[in-house]
């Protein structure tokens, strides 16, 4: 299996200094929603579209065998 990550960082949520801290805090946030999965039988739960802090779509996570 292979996670395909794709993140825009070109807005204002990472803005200088906030940069690293909004990575983190979309990365932990997904981190968190599948750490509870046990089993890879359903690859869609584990597909997530991702947001910065201000709630814009920034990219995606997906799952490829």
């Amino acid at each position: 299996m292979r996670l395909n990550l794709v993140l825009d960082t070109d807005n204002a949520a990472f803005d200088e200094d906030q940069f690293g801290p909004e990575v983190s805090r979309i990365l932990n946030k997904y981190a968190n929603s599948i750490k509870d999965v046990c089993e890879f039988k359903n690859e869609i739960s584990l597909e997530k579209r991702l947001k910065d802090i201000n709630g814009n779509d920034v990219g995606y996570i997906k799952w490829i065998e």
